[in-house]
């Protein structure tokens, strides 16, 4: 039998060194949380990485309250902006080790609104760009139970690395269980995607699963023909980190424990692939938004 996926391991491809920092953290530790991410980043450096990718929530340990006044008051006290004292210690770190950063932090916006939100940062400390996230279960809205106003757009971005330039996008937790957020990362270019996250994990290579979200992830990165890095904290959730290709294959998983974990990923065989054959190997050249289109105008579901 003849594999969909093209052989993208058995070759010399170009690709970019992914470092997965997983990080135990406390919750609202600000102080204790970013020293623990300026260590891991620093391993990561030692070992090779050209992006990190963090945990969701890192800086605050993605706490989260039981009671929504308490919330919003924790967040108001702990979460940052943009140019927060925080965020420039992550950007000096990057620039010191010429290594692009995502990190996942709880952000202050304007108008009291808070985010969560995952912020790229270049090799030369520059933020290339703030992504924040979309999907929002009830308990993190701000008109649920908690204190996130959600996103609304997608992000990638070209990033210089080694061996070549990679399209790297961006999404959070949560967001791989809506098969749109994939799907609009892919449209917009995205070759590899970055997905902090803060919740249980699962084994993938343990039979009998359902549908939980290692098994979803692979799915995503499958019918979008991408690799997605994953990040999970360790410690109050139970780490599990992983990569896995655009064949849905399994690339590395860590254990529970706090790590830094690095894996060389094939970019240039993806783009090969993709630019060798438009049509894609799982139906991506195929789609037709506009049957999509029409079926959302004329008053069924919103298929885009």
């Amino acid at each position: 039998m003849n594999p969909k996926t093209p052989p993208l391991y058995d070759r010399d491809y170009r690709g970019v060194r992914v470092a997965l920092c997983q990080i135990a953290t406390m919750p609202w530790d600000v102080r204790a949380n970013l020293e623990a991410t300026l260590a891991a980043l620093e391993v990561a450096a030692a070992q090779g990485a050209e992006v990190a990718v963090t945990p969701e929530c890192v800086l605050t340990g993605y706490g989260v309250e039981r009671n929504r006044a308490r919330q919003l008051q924790l967040l108001a006290e702990n979460a940052e902006p943009a140019d927060g004292a925080s965020l420039h210690r992550l950007r000096d770190c990057a620039s010191r080790f010429h290594m692009h950063v995502v990190v996942g932090f709880a952000e202050r916006g304007a108008a009291g609104r808070f985010y969560n939100t995952a912020v790229l940062i270049d090799r030369e400390g520059a933020v290339v760009d703030l992504y924040r996230k979309v999907h929002c279960r009830a308990f993190e809205r701000i008109d649920g139970q908690g204190g996130f106003t959600p996103g609304d757009n997608f992000v990638v971005r070209t990033l210089t690395c080694r061996e070549m330039d990679i399209r790297l996008g961006l999404m959070i937790c949560f967001d791989r269980e809506v098969t749109e957020s994939v799907r609009c990362l892919r449209a917009l270019g995205a070759e590899l995607i970055a997905c902090p996250l803060a919740c249980d994990t699962a084994s993938l290579n343990e039979p009998g699963n359902s549908a939980d979200n290692e098994m979803v992830t692979r799915c995503r990165a499958a019918e979008n023909e991408v690799f997605i890095a994953v990040v999970n904290h360790a410690g109050r959730f139970n780490g599990g980190s992983f990569v896995v290709g655009p064949g849905g294959e399994a690339l590395t998983q860590l254990g529970a424990s706090a790590t830094v974990a690095v894996v060389d990923l094939p970019i240039e065989g993806v783009r090969t692939a993709h630019h060798g054959d438009p049509l894609g190997w799982m139906g991506w050249g195929y789609r037709r938004p506009e049957v999509y289109r029409t079926a959302s105008a004329s008053g069924g579901p919103a298929c885009l």
